[in-house]
């Protein structure tokens, strides 16, 4: 696809206890699952983290936040100055079941848009979206003003919502956006790829 790929792995990782990106899911650190999902979809492909030494084994491009500690909205900022595309697709670290048809959907449907962010019953999923350079102003006008939601800016851009009846064919959204905050997630997770089998 032509965009970037971010992965968002700068959180503190508190519920688990420990970094969550190098706990193993399926024989893999779930950061190397999503660099090599990753860069199998798009033409570059980024880390956003504060702590890069972790992660050089990967051998992925690396930035890190302009201003650390300032959370998520932060990671987008990086992950967009990073981008060599006008729009860039970005997920956490602890997504263990992206789904590829539903991002190139979400890729497709961004020209013309800021943002493209999935909204399953109505609750945007904004760890998992699209963003273009067009969100740059208004992502450094909400950092300055201590403003760090991610969805802080969407009053600000354009946005798309992607519906539930657009998400059906893709799966539920419970496993599409499913994150792996503590140790039974991690469980559940490892349960669902057995299943898979």
């Amino acid at each position: 696809m032509d965009a970037c790929g971010v992965i968002l792995a700068g959180g503190r990782s508190s519920r688990m206890g420990r970094n969550k990106a190098l706990l193993a899911l399926d024989g893999k650190p779930l950061i190397q699952r999503q660099v090599e999902r990753l860069s199998a979809w798009f033409r570059q492909v980024v880390i956003v983290t504060n702590t890069p030494g972790e992660y050089a084994f990967l051998g992925v491009p690396m930035v890190s936040d302009r201003v650390p500690g300032l959370g998520p909205l932060a990671g987008v900022e990086a992950g967009l100055r990073a981008s060599r595309f006008e729009h860039a697709f970005f997920c956490a670290v602890d997504m263990p079941f992206i789904n590829e048809a539903l991002v190139r959907f979400m890729v497709q449907a961004a020209p013309g848009y800021d943002i493209v962010v999935p909204a399953p019953g109505g609750e945007y999923e904004p760890m998992h979206a699209v963003y273009g350079r067009g969100c740059l102003p208004s992502i450094a006008r909400n950092l300055e003003a201590g403003r760090l939601r991610l969805i802080s800016i969407f009053p600000d851009v354009r946005v798309r919502e992607i519906t539930d009846a657009e998400l059906l064919p893709f799966g539920e959204p419970e496993r599409l956006f499913f994150n792996c905050n503590t140790p039974a997630d991690l469980e559940e997770a490892r349960r669902w790829l057995e299943e898979e089998g």
